[in-house]
């Protein structure tokens, strides 16, 4: 094949493999996924992540900068004599082939390895961080999508509900035992709740769309499953800042910035001394013949430009992220903290609220049903009743989402999120 025909072969298949790629890429997530799918399909298929990891094939390619030996100089000169006495050479022309390679002997290749190492730590510590974060705001988000659908349930529901009151109140009317008003009472009502029943398709259709810009995912409509239901996971804090934000990722990558950063103090010292330069080679002249051969060494004096300012910069950097670690340790030990108790008050609220009013929600209904038919409660105590229970239904989805957001930000802030929901879930 002609290299141009290849050329155009390659581009071509090249395109035909990322148009797959893509189409992959786009049917790989489920139309149903729970919290823990949600999870998974962060930290294994999501392209916001893939992104983000490819700062740590940029760090690895440094690494292999860092390594690399200097390339040695081959210098070829040509002199042919333009006029006066032959004070350099006697011959017609003069050729010289030299060859200088720089000698690092100070340790600077090794400072420059550890700190690209050091540097690919941190690079990997940083995706960690990334994909925590990003994982606890898709779980933030299937719980709204999740708390959304259950809404969206409830006003269904109600409107069930409320058509088969109408029935039971149209045929009142005909039976002389209801008045027109009761009629057009309960009709304004359903309509109400139709409309707030539409808003609430709208909400769905809106967290499902955010969940799916945040995951990366174009086209891609989700549906949430599981149930509302609090995790039973421990929130008992250790004693020190330091301790309890140990093992946080977001943590984890401050420190390896810090040791990163540690690094190229020590890379700045090694560059600050002169690296020698060795050079061999030979000359010769024509008509006459000769030939000398040379050894020679250059090597920088730095006197008037010493290196100082490289650094000073990266002790400067150091004290920046051990700061910016330390930092980062108080704010996640703090948050830790927060979150421990807004897990407990929720908890508790919840409890209380299943105790006291879930409870009662079957029977509240009942009673102001047969009040109503029985003639001793009017149709506004009817309508009243059902919106106390549609409104004390999702004010217990509320308390629900709200509490189990708050379990998963905390699991996800101290590391430990993808494998507490696993156990959590089975």
């Amino acid at each position: 094949m002609k290299p141009e025909l290849r050329r155009w072969a390659l581009v071509a298949a090249g395109c035909a493999f990322w148009s797959t790629s893509a189409v992959a890429q786009e049917g790989a997530p489920p139309d149903a996924v729970d919290l823990s799918a949600v999870v998974r399909l962060v930290k294994e298929v999501s392209p916001r992540l893939a992104a983000e990891r490819q700062s740590v094939a940029v760090a690895e390619a440094e690494r292999v900068g860092a390594a690399a030996l200097p390339n040695p100089t081959v210098g070829y000169n040509y002199f042919r004599p333009s006029g006066g006495a032959a004070t350099v050479f006697e011959g017609s022309r003069q050729q010289q082939f030299g060859v200088e390679l720089p000698v690092p002997l100070s340790g600077q290749r090794a400072a420059r390895m550890e700190a690209a190492e050091r540097g690919v730590d941190a690079a990997r510590a940083r995706v960690l961080a990334g994909g925590s974060t990003l994982a606890a705001d898709a779980a933030a988000g299937h719980i709204d999508l999740l708390a959304a659908q259950e809404q969206m349930g409830l006003l269904s529901a109600s409107v069930t509900e409320l058509e088969r009151l109408r029935t039971i109140i149209v045929g009142r009317q005909a039976s002389g035992m209801a008045s027109r008003y009761e009629v057009t009472r309960i009709e304004v009502e359903l309509g109400g709740t139709r409309a707030r029943l539409g808003e609430a398709r709208a909400k769905v259709a809106d967290r499902a769309g955010t969940l799916a810009a945040l995951l990366g995912f174009p086209r891609w409509r989700p549906q949430a499953l599981g149930s509302l239901a609090p995790l039973e996971i421990g929130t008992e804090a250790p004693a020190t800042a330091q301790e309890r934000a140990s093992g946080s990722p977001a943590a984890v990558a401050a420190l390896r910035e810090e040791e990163a950063a540690r690094a190229g103090i020590e890379v700045a010292k090694r560059e600050r001394i002169p690296t020698p330069t060795f050079n061999v080679g030979r000359t010769w002249t024509s008509d006459p013949f000769g030939a000398a051969n040379f050894v020679g060494m250059s090597v920088e004096i730095p006197i008037l430009d010493a290196r100082r300012g490289p650094q000073a910069k990266a002790e400067a950097q150091a004290i920046q992220a051990n700061l910016r670690r330390q930092l980062v340790e108080a704010e996640t030990a703090a948050n830790l903290d927060r979150l421990a108790q807004i897990i407990s008050h929720r908890k508790t609220s919840l409890e209380h609220f299943d105790r006291e009013a879930t409870q009662r929600i079957a029977a509240l209904k009942q009673m102001a049903e047969d009040a109503y038919q029985l003639g001793r409660g009017s149709i506004l105590e009817l309508l009243d009743a059902v919106r106390s229970r549609y409104e004390l239904q999702q004010a217990r989805v509320e308390l629900a989402a709200a509490l189990l957001e708050a379990q998963v930000r905390y699991l996800a802030l101290n590391g430990t999120l993808e494998q507490r929901l696993g156990s959590a879930r089975r």
